[in-house]
């Protein structure tokens, strides 16, 4: 009865290996307000600043939590990131910096501020094999506070970018 169990155990284990975590880097998020366009020196809310990076935060934390999911560590990379962002503006520069440090998707996010009442919050994952975006999202947040903003991440989260962990 004991072999027979070994083997059915061993079988299984063939048969199903277990799958890696997807490695991600998740980007610093890029913010717009459009009161602040035309401004020789933009003067963008502290505030609002201290929120995208409370967001970008947010939704590492999320993954971290996540068996799916591995966050890499792009402080070594803090010199390319600056130099390379916004990364809303280059349609995929953040692709080869992930690859670099190891990840299979680039994730980047994008705030943009049309009034103190109304935001657009956007995610775009891409596959750092190809630079082709495999997830892209987006929500719109109606309000300017920290409970909304994350509200906004957590619901892209579990709706939109984890959607299939929800599914299982």
């Amino acid at each position: 009865m004991t072999l027979r169990f070994l083997y059915a155990l061993l079988v299984l284990l063939v048969v199903s290996p277990a799958e890696a975590a997807t490695k991600v880097a998740v980007f610093p998020f890029d913010f717009h307000d459009p009161q602040q366009d035309g401004e020789l020196i933009p003067q963008n809310d502290p505030d609002d600043l201290r929120r995208l990076k409370l967001a970008a935060d947010e939704l590492k934390s999320l993954m971290k939590k996540d068996s799916n999911y591995e966050v890499v560590d792009l402080s070594s990379k803090a010199k390319e990131i600056d130099a390379a962002s916004p990364f809303i503006k280059c349609d995929g520069c953040e692709v080869p910096i992930a690859k670099e440090a190891g990840a299979d998707l680039a994730v980047t996010g994008f705030i943009d501020k049309l009034s103190s009442a109304a935001l657009t919050l956007q995610i775009i994952a891409r596959d750092t094999k190809t630079g082709k975006p495999v997830k892209t999202m987006s929500a719109t947040i109606n309000g300017d506070s920290d409970d909304l903003w994350l509200h906004g991440v957590r619901y892209l989260w579990k709706n939109r970018f984890n959607v299939e962990a929800g599914q299982q």
